[in-house]
């Protein structure tokens, strides 16, 4: 067996990175909490003005304050854009 390693971990950073930017592609318009009618691309754009924590992302759209059902696809999106920083800093730093 030739050996040979592969860095998982940057391997899933790099996918999470890329589905950050799939994200937008993906009808941003569409309700992502129906509780209050917060489209994903207020969720997204609140992230990306600085909101690095579920309670942030709820303060400044008002996500996540209804029935909670929506928590997870915020907790995905954050962790796809700290996935999408980290891989743009490493970039920056080779």
């Amino acid at each position: 067996m030739v050996g040979f390693s592969i860095n998982k971990e940057s391997t899933v950073e790099k996918d999470l990175s890329q589905r950050w930017q799939q994200e937008w592609q993906k009808n941003p318009k569409r309700n992502l909490c129906v509780c209050y009618d917060v489209p994903k691309e207020e969720v997204m754009q609140a992230i990306e003005k600085g909101a690095g924590s579920l309670e942030e992302v709820s303060s400044q759209t008002y996500a996540c304050q209804g029935a909670g059902c929506c928590e997870r696809q915020v907790e995905r999106l954050l962790a796809f854009y700290r996935a999408h920083q980290q891989s743009a800093e490493d970039e920056e730093s080779n």
